[in-house]
């Protein structure tokens, strides 16, 4: 009987030793795939650290220069899309409507969605441009109370067409950076996108009410 006990006992350990390696084991393999994932992480706000980085800060020279190529590209007969792509004038760009097509809300909605869905900006442009025209004799600019507004949800900062000349310019241009915008010109209400329309028409009747 006693060496009936012996045996189990010695069985039991056996079963307990390797029961504590295979435990170990696996705590082994927790712990490195727990280091590898730690390790993973790490390049991935790494990654994530590197691409968020701040944009360098624009310089007056680097200002003065775009101000420079901007000008040579609209002599060229050339306009400027909201991603920054140069295309002939007269010439729709992909993710585009027309100054008219834009006041319609429903159409503008669907065509800045499929824009954004495809990672570009939508564009609004003139739908009468002819590319034989150079730039001259756009019409008159509106004489409203309102020169300049910003529209916070897209980052843009509206200028009114005849403010942005001068030595003005860079000094603006600057200021927008600075804050957060883009610059973009408007002749008339009618170039303003439906949304940043409405804004400016409310501007402008709450700045002659208080003259009145």
């Amino acid at each position: 009987m006693p060496d009936d006990t012996t045996a189990a006992l010695q069985a039991l350990l056996q079963q307990v030793a390797k029961l504590t390696e295979t435990v170990t084991d696996q705590q082994k393999r927790m712990d490195d795939l727990h280091a590898h994932n730690g390790r993973l992480l790490d390049k991935v706000m790494d990654t994530k650290r590197e691409n968020a980085a701040p944009a360098p800060k624009k310089t007056l020279i680097d200002i003065v220069d775009e101000e420079i190529h901007e000008r040579k590209m609209r002599a060229a007969n050339l306009e400027k899309d909201a991603d920054g792509n140069w295309y002939p004038q007269g010439v729709k760009p992909k993710h585009s409507l027309t100054r008219e097509e834009a006041r319609d809300p429903r159409k503008y909605a669907a065509a800045k969605e499929a824009a954004a869905k495809a990672g570009a900006t939508l564009t609004v442009v003139n739908g009468n441009d002819d590319p034989t025209i150079r730039n001259t004799g756009k019409g008159n600019v509106v004489q409203s109370k309102v020169f300049t507004f910003d529209d916070t949800h897209e980052r843009v900062r509206y200028i009114r067409a005849d403010m942005e000349t001068g030595k003005g310019i860079v000094g603006r241009r600057m200021q927008a950076e600075k804050d957060g915008f883009r610059t973009q010109t408007f002749r008339t209400a009618d170039d303003l996108p439906p949304h940043a329309r409405t804004k400016f028409d409310l501007m402008e009747k709450a700045a002659n009410a208080s003259d009145s």
